[in-house]
């Protein structure tokens, strides 16, 4: 019976081993170069033993973790199957696929190796533990806060933690050692340098830590102030001497570093003059100028806006320039403050005005608070002139918030006061949390800590009514922390010396010891000074700068004191007296409510400030992120670019999410980001202004309280329905019920939503006279969006017709027509012919004109558009442009928008290859344009009236109700993965409008079922028209699900280690890192076998990378949660871990759509270079691009261009061939149904030794396939003969070749969601292509090793699933499906691709 199962293919070995050397090369011509992992000579290498393994690492950075090169066979791709079609020519270098090089080269793929242990924890000792990046943190909040002492303990501590060579231990010294000598340099005539010698004698040297060029800059800086005459010259010489022993590199560093003041470097030059001439003197270009702008000076010369820096200019009087309406309704410019024109500056006009802007915007990021504080102090101080005192209902919000900032301010500094007298006395308050948090709260002021608390929690609860899950106090304490968390990181990059300045010193420094150095070094660009090798660490920088349970601590020590502070006088009439009746009252309240079985705290607002807050805006509460009055800084790292002075990262991550930092720094370095970035700078250069048209109207309806274009009315009314009689049954009080919560959870959400639009009317006034700019970041996946959240392009139709262009282009005929198409399209005409459209805004050209002249008084024809705001935009701008004297040389700035038809189906359909598809979705050139949205509910239409025909109640009662609207949702965000049940809560949306006075009957007991039945029938409609995306669908979701169940070869390497020693912990702990000689006493058989439990879990992401050579990491992990007591209360917080296992079921789930997503992003950032490239103005929504009307046809062939260039490329067939090269070595956890034949011959193999576990696959039977894969790879012919004769349950599965053997995944992301016959149809068509592929591959095994099939055996029948079996595989991956006959390059001649 296991005759079969001895058989493995010669041709197997070319699945895992690595190739030779011939073909080391893996063609991926746009896959990030970086480096990537694979075994010395075979893919599955098995150590010899553990001592043989070697405990010290190579230095490296804590974000730089380990990886190693892998390369692959150049025939591992082939690209014969692209179609072989030149692409055109015209495209420039920025634009293209990854670069330059758009066609095929050699390329690797990054591969960032995590640590598989969790970092060790420190018990807390004087508030100072945790794990070594919590520590890291805290050494850096005492040293910012002056405390040395508590600095040098916690350095102590990380060193009992850390391995000498660890680069984080290195950096951990050299941040104490400088601000050691920073405080030294304060009172030089009382410091000694032997204190600072002594550090790096006992606590460096003699623990073997080595230094580096930052270490020795520190100790000669400290010699040149300290010592004099000859101690000095000999501490100098002592200490170069060491840079020279320690190599070329690090003497050329220390020497050229830009840390040393101009005397310091040229005594230091002197020093050396046996190896060095005469120092010339340092005036370097560029590093002296002068600004009449007070502050401005420093500022202009970093960021290069001056043309002759070396100028004396005089400080004049200020000017307003226009900054009235600004200082009016933005904080940051209140009371007025403005920055004075630099007059008397050299250059030309533009180039003032330039460098006034970006002083502007420097101010507006920096003073947001002050002036937020400016601003209520203001409002209080008027009130106070008229007479007015205490009364909610007649002081503004701004007054109100005074009086509590003054009343929380003083708590505060007796709290300061508290933690300084602890930190001073940690003995006598070793046990209390101001030795945990107090260092960060020293950071700020009293009158900060105030401020922020009072701006975050009045804005954060201003939406919110009653006491429910969105205003938590868990997430409350945590968002205000870290809110203080960007304010000091704001302050940190403001106080920071120059960057620009240093890399030009250091450039100088270069060049001269290139002169002077007597033939010792010559200049070379590529050892110019990296500006960020010079920060402290990778950790604080990248990451967060308080830990997680500081955040919480702090956070819920601000909210208490606020809830002290924050009261209101409240006022109501005596009912008996007709008198007044007063009394204070907490403006919130502190409450638990339960959450599914969990007790939650809450803050609910006082029901007269809640009302208060729905009538009046909230001025000054976005103190941070506003939309910039100057061209965004451009990207240059991880989180240097967009504004200024407020740090922002150019990828966002979830908070916790190392993986993709590390990445995403890694890609950065290497330059592999380079186009991500320069997309994103064309974005952000695009200036806007705001609509003065629409915002007057707008602002008309608003203060008339009018809820017209989805303005919520000033007075939210939402009747509640009447309440059942007492004796109603108790099914009819359960219905009132809901709907009663319907009715308050509506009101509730139309109150945030008024509230939000307040926000965003205020924020368009203060920008009303200004030229505004919207910096751009990406999310993992690489869309890209405006940084701004309240106000921007991305926003719903209120926000989208409130800007446009700030720079015009005359129409020209052609941009006259796409002006009246574009109006067509805002109204909802756009699934007609671009003629009809244009057709249809000749004929309603009066409702046009009443439109744009009378838009409240008259018909109101725009209210009736799909987006009523931006039609009455373009209503405003048609008329303007045909009432001008030549309606084509009208100068327009109104943004038309080309929409792609459901943009995700278009990557799928090009995929695939997918004809029908394709067609659907109009990539395919047709007269009119195919609408997939009425296609489907076309087909949903006809299913209805046959079940209603057949007498299904159901379809009876929604035969005639379906419209495009009812699918289009649910069709849009299908491919996009949304679930069942969210798309039963779409179509029930939908319903409740065509139904908003229904009634429960016999044969319709509510509208839910009705729901769920037409999502049922979207689904199958969608799975009959992209049945061709299914296979890719379904591919991706297997390569996901088997990535996620695998484990990498070095958590295989590191098993074979432990199951060696005997010494789990030691095989699976980080090697940077000190086994505690405390804790080896303490290790049992439990807490060995519990490390490796968790050191198997599985920990692989999905990661990949896109076109343009971004590395995506899908975040989805199974974050585990801690408790942290509080002065509130006892809250619990996510704590998410790098080295927490993966959730399989979010990682299958999201990887079709995000991968979807990362084409997508590629396609419109390509565009968006390419029209930076042709000198169009471009923004994108998406998969919606604006461009001027008269630059759409050029737009248009440039969208086609891209995305024919990328579908060009076998994207599946790349993406493939990066699984195989980034999963080289790892082993999978495969499931085979019980019944089968493959599983019933795998359980009689375990039964002997394994009895009732005989359906688990254990870690010492995945050791065993993994020594059979080593032998089958070996090239030694014995050794594979050995492997070829070894029965294990993969070898079993092989040699069964039965398709069906394996469990279908149920959980599996695909269009229309098919039945589960369906799915397992594709699965197994799927794994036979595989095992067919295995099969042409194999050869005859040994005759000794074959035997021979018993006459009365029969063939295995297929059975149903009955149980499941584990088996472990090699991972491997199936082929890619074969693609259809669509040839993408059709679509250039489709005139409504984009439309």
């Amino acid at each position: 019976m296991l005759a079969r199962a001895t058989r493995a293919p010669r041709g197997r070995r070319n699945a895992f081993q690595r190739p030779p050397v011939a073909f080391d090369q893996l063609i991926l011509p746009w896959l990030c170069p970086a480096q990537m992992r694979w075994a010395a000579s075979t893919a599955f290498r098995v150590p010899k033993a553990s001592n043989s393994i070697k405990r010290t690492p190579p230095r490296h950075a804590s974000l730089r973790t380990e990886s190693r090169s892998v390369s692959t066979a150049a025939d591992a791709y082939s690209p014969s199957s692209a179609p072989p079609f030149a692409p055109p020519a015209q495209w420039g270098t920025s634009s293209e696929l990854g670069g330059s090089d758009w066609a095929l080269t050699p390329q690797s793929i990054f591969i960032n190796k995590a640590s598989i242990a969790a970092p060790p924890r420190l018990r807390f000792e004087k508030g100072i533990g945790g794990d070594p990046a919590e520590l890291y943190q805290n050494l850096h909040a005492c040293i910012r806060v002056g405390r040395l002492d508590r600095a040098a303990a916690i350095v102590r501590r990380l060193a009992a933690v850390y391995h000498p060579s660890a680069i984080e231990i290195l950096d951990a010294h050299n941040v104490y050692l400088r601000a050691k000598l920073d405080a030294m340099l304060q009172d030089p005539v009382n410091s000694k340098m032997r204190d600072l010698e002594d550090w790096y004698n006992n606590d460096m040297v003699h623990k073997g830590i080595e230094p580096d060029d930052r270490t020795l800059v520190v100790m000669i800086k400290g010699a040149l102030s300290l010592l004099h005459s000859e101690r000095r010259d000999q501490a100098v010489g002592k200490y170069m001497d060491i840079a020279k022993d320690l190599g070329t590199d690090m003497e050329y560093a220390v020497n050229s570093s830009p840390e040393f003041t101009e005397e310091e470097w040229d005594t230091l030059i002197r020093i050396q003059g046996e190896d060095y001439d005469e120092p010339p003197v340092m005036i370097a270009e560029g590093l002296s100028a002068a600004v009449s702008t007070p502050g401005g000076r420093e500022i202009a010369i970093e960021h290069g806006f001056m043309k002759d820096p070396t100028t004396e200019i005089r400080g004049i009087p200020q000017r307003g320039m226009g900054m009235e309406t600004l200082k009016q309704a933005l904080s940051a410019f209140d009371p007025p403050n403005a920055l004075p024109y630099p007059h008397d500056m050299e250059g030309s006009q533009e180039e003032k005005d330039r460098a006034y802007a970006v002083m502007r915007q420097i101010q507006l990021e920096e003073t947001a608070v002050d002036a937020s504080v400016a601003r209520w102090k203001y409002d209080d101080e008027q009130l106070m002139k008229i007479g007015i005192h205490g009364a909610l209902k007649t002081k503004p919000m701004g007054a109100l918030m005074w009086e509590w900032y003054t009343t929380l301010t003083p708590l505060i500094e007796k709290e300061l006061v508290a933690v300084r007298k602890a930190l001073a006395n940690e003995a006598t308050h070793k046990n209390s949390d101001r030795l945990v948090y107090g260092a960060y709260l020293e950071l700020f002021d009293a009158k900060t800590l105030s401020a922020i608390t009072v701006n975050k929690l009045v804005g954060d609860l201003a939406g919110v009514e009653g006491a429910n899950s969105s205003n938590r106090i868990a997430p409350l304490a945590v968002n205000l922390a870290t809110v203080l968390e960007l304010e000091h990181t704001v302050r940190m990059a403001a106080s920071r010396k120059s960057v620009t300045a240093g890399v030009k010193q250091s450039l100088f420094r270069q060049k001269a010891l290139a002169k002077i150095s007597k033939g010792k070094f010559k200049y070379d660009n590529s050892k110019q000074h990296n500006s960020e090798s010079t920060q402290p660490s990778h950790l604080v920088e990248n990451g967060p700068i308080f830990p997680r349970h500081v955040k919480v601590k702090i956070g819920a020590l601000l909210i208490e004191k606020f809830l002290q502070s924050a009261k209101v006088t409240v006022f109501r009439n005596d009912p008996k007296t007709g008198g007044t009746l007063s009394s204070v009252q907490p403006a919130y309240i502190h409450s638990n409510i339960h959450v599914r079985g969990k007790q939650m705290g809450v803050l609910t607002l006082h029901s007269e400030l809640s009302l208060k807050l729905t009538r009046e805006p909230m001025r000054g509460q976005s103190t941070f992120r506003l939309p910039m009055v100057v061209e965004p800084k451009p990207w240059t790292s991880f989180n240097k670019g967009g504004y200024y002075r407020y740090p922002t990262r150019a990828v966002r991550m979830k908070d916790g999410d190392e993986f993709q930092a590390r990445y995403a720094i890694s890609a950065i370095q290497r330059g592999d980001m380079d186009q991500i970035f320069e997309g994103l700078d064309a974005l952000g250069r695009v200036p806007w202004q705001i609509n003065k048209e629409v915002f007057e109207v707008m602002v008309q309806a608003w203060n008339a309280g009018e809820g017209i274009g989805a303005l919520v009315p000033g007075d939210i009314e939402v009747p509640l329905p009447a309440e059942p009689p007492s004796g109603a049954p108790v099914l009819e009080r359960l219905r009132w019920y809901k709907a009663v919560k319907e009715c308050n959870e509506k009101k509730d959400g139309l109150h945030s939503q008024r509230c939000f639009q307040n926000l965003q009317l205020e924020m368009a006034r203060s920008y009303l006279n200004e030229t505004i700019y919207y910096p751009h970041n990406i999310d993992f996946r690489g869309r890209a969006y405006p940084i701004p959240p309240t106000l921007n392009h991305m926003g719903a139709d209120l926000a989208r017709g409130l800007l446009k262009f700030a720079k015009g282009k005359e129409l020209g005929s052609v941009g006259l027509k796409w002006l009246k198409i574009h109006l067509a399209n805002l109204y909802g005409f756009d699934k007609a012919s671009l003629l009809e459209r244009e057709e249809f805004t000749m004929e309603n050209l009066n409702h046009i004109y009443d439109s744009a002249t009378n838009p409240l008084s008259g018909a109101r024809w725009w209210l009736k558009a799909e987006d009523p705001w931006q039609c009455l935009a373009c209503c405003f701008e048609l008329k303007n442009a045909l009432d001008s004297p030549d309606p084509a040389r009208y100068v327009s700035s109104f943004p038309v928008h080309q929409d792609g038809t459901c943009n995700g189906l278009q990557h799928y359909a090009a995929l695939g290859g997918d004809e029908n598809g394709a067609t659907q979705v109009n990539l395919e050139p047709s007269d009119r344009p195919q609408d997939i949205y009425t296609g489907v509910a076309e087909l949903v239409k006809t299913a209805i009236a046959k079940d209603a025909k057949d007498g299904n109640e159901k379809a009876q009662f929604l035969d005639g109700k379906i419209t495009r609207k009812v699918v289009k949702r649910t069709v849009m965000t299908n491919v996009y993965g949304v679930t069942f049940e969210g798309a039963r809560l779409q179509v029930l949306d939908q319903l409740k409008d065509i139904e908003p006075d229904f009634q429960p009957s016999a044969g319709q007991a509510g509208l839910g079922s009705s729901a769920a039945y037409v999502a049922k029938q979207i689904f199958d409609a969608l799975a009959q028209i992209f049945n061709g995306a299914q296979d890719i669908q379904f591919w991706l979701g297997a390569c996901a699900a088997r990535i996620t169940t695998s484990v990498t070869a070095e958590q295989i390497e590191k098993l074979q280690e432990a199951v060696e020693s005997g010494k789990s912990h030691e095989a699976f702990s980080d090697v940077k890192f000190k086994e505690p000689t405390k804790q080896k006493r303490k290790h049992t058989a439990k807490s060995e076998a519990n490390v490796m439990a968790s050191a198997m879990e599985f920990k692989s992401s999905v990661i990949w990378t896109t076109p343009l050579r971004m590395p995506v990491v899908q975040p989805y992990r199974k974050s585990k949660h801690i408790q942290i007591k509080t002065a509130l209360q006892e809250l619990t917080i996510m704590d998410p871990r790098a080295s927490d296992a993966v959730s399989k079921r979010k990682q299958l789930q999201a990887f079709p759509p995000n991968f979807i997503h990362s084409l997508d992003a590629t396609h419109m950032l390509l565009s968006a270079l390419k029209c930076s490239e042709e000198g169009l103005t471009f923004a994108a929504v998406h998969d919606s691009f604006w461009t001027h009307p008269a630059d759409v046809p050029k737009m248009n062939e440039i969208l086609r261009d891209a995305f024919v260039r990328m579908h060009s490329e076998d994207i599946v067939g790349r993406l493939a061939a990066e699984f195989k090269a980034r999963h080289a070595g790892s082993m999978y956890l495969a499931d085979l149904k019980g019944e089968s034949a493959a599983a019933r011959q795998v359980l009689a193999l375990r039964k002997e030794t394994l009895g009732k576990k005989a359906r688990t696959a254990s870690y010492t039977e995945l050791l065993v396939e993994a020594d059979r894969q080593r032998l089958l790879h070996s090239e030694d012919a014995e050794e594979r003969k050995k492997g070829l004769a070894m029965v294990t349950p993969a070898s079993i599965y092989e040699a069964a070749q039965d398709a069906s053997a394996m469990v279908t995944e149920v959980e599996q992301p695909l269009i229309g969601k098919p039945t589960p016959e369906l799915v397992e149809k594709i699965q197994e068509k799927m794994i036979s292509a595989e095992l067919s592929e295995i099969e042409a591959q194999a050869g005859e095994p040994p005759a000794d090793a074959v035997a021979e099939k018993s006459k009365d055996e029969k063939p295995a029948r297929k059975l149903k699933h009955s149980g499941k079996i584990q088996i472990w595989l090699p991972l491997i991956f199936p082929p890619v499906p074969k693609k259809g006959d669509f040839d993408v390059r059709r679509l250039r001649e489709s005139k409504y691709f984009f439309s």
